[in-house]
């Protein structure tokens, strides 16, 4: 597996647009580090094994995937003011395009996945939204020096999810947010929903 390609993976990824309430403590500190080891032990588990078929690998992706990643919020920041302007069906229509994209683009990557390990260096609290947390972490891989990777999670209330990493100082969340802005200025949203449904059509093909 190539160097960034383990983050390529899981960061796709939101920012949060909501307020939090004060009072994060220690203890939730130390659990926002535990839930990033503990998502790179299930992928290993769920997608590296040579035992698994290609249903179970897909099944157990798509699974992940809605655990650890907020996809409303994700849709919401990449489509910006294009989200406010879409109607409710087109939001839905998005969501599912967006999450059908991402599994048939990144399950292949996943799938090889080699047990690159998460090395949880610091955790803290954002100064201003105490439920939120950056987690400072170092990839390990069996071939290749270690590359540090910070995450942006967020404690909801009920579980931890991933709303940034930010790697060799690129933030995910930003890049998607350009990505797609590009693509929806040119074509309208509907051009947008049209071309993720197409691009995974072909990937699904292969």
């Amino acid at each position: 597996m190539q160097p960034f390609r383990l983050v390529q993976v899981i960061a796709v990824v939101a920012l949060s647009l909501g307020g939090m309430t004060p009072g994060a403590s220690w203890a939730k500190e130390a659990d926002a580090g535990a839930f990033l080891k503990s998502l790179s032990r299930d992928a290993s588990t769920k997608l590296g094994s040579e035992d698994l078929s290609e249903a179970e690998k897909e099944a157990n992706f798509r699974q992940l995937f809605r655990s650890a990643f907020d996809v409303p919020a994700i849709s919401r920041f990449v489509l910006g003011k294009y989200w406010r302007r879409a109607s409710e069906t087109q939001r839905e229509d998005f969501m599912a395009a967006f999450e059908e994209l991402h599994m048939r683009r990144f399950l292949p990557l996943f799938a090889k996945y080699d047990d690159e390990s998460i090395m949880v260096e610091s955790v803290l609290a954002e100064e201003t939204r105490p439920d939120f947390f950056r987690v400072s972490s170092r990839i390990d891989r069996a071939e290749g020096e270690p590359f540090a990777v910070v995450w942006r999670i967020r404690d909801t209330g009920e579980s931890y999810r991933i709303l940034d990493v930010v790697a060799e100082g690129v933030s995910m969340a930003i890049s998607l947010r350009h990505e797609y802005g590009a693509v929806a200025k040119a074509n309208g949203l509907d051009g947008l929903l049209e071309q993720m449904r197409s691009k995974s059509a072909d990937l699904a093909a292969q």
